[in-house]
């Protein structure tokens, strides 16, 4: 994760559950919460338990060293 610049404001915002955004309403904002709309979507059915110790991290991991074992065998077939 990046680490934010001095400079930058933090968003204050306050997405609803229909993704309706109330706040300041600024490209930034609007990309952030289209970002968070992503995430929400993307983790259904994930326990938040499981997201909090990180098993995206350990799927994308996964991932990585599967997918170019699998292209490679792909290839060979």
């Amino acid at each position: 994760m990046q680490e934010p610049s001095k400079s930058r404001r933090i968003p204050c915002l306050v997405i609803t559950a229909s993704g309706e955004l109330y706040g300041e309403d600024t490209p930034e904002n609007r990309e952030l919460a289209r970002r968070i709309r992503a995430c929400v979507n993307a983790c259904e059915g994930i326990p938040t338990e499981e997201l909090e110790r990180g098993i995206i991290r350990d799927m994308r991991r996964v991932l990585e060293m599967a997918v170019p074992l699998l292209t490679e065998q792909k290839k060979s077939a």
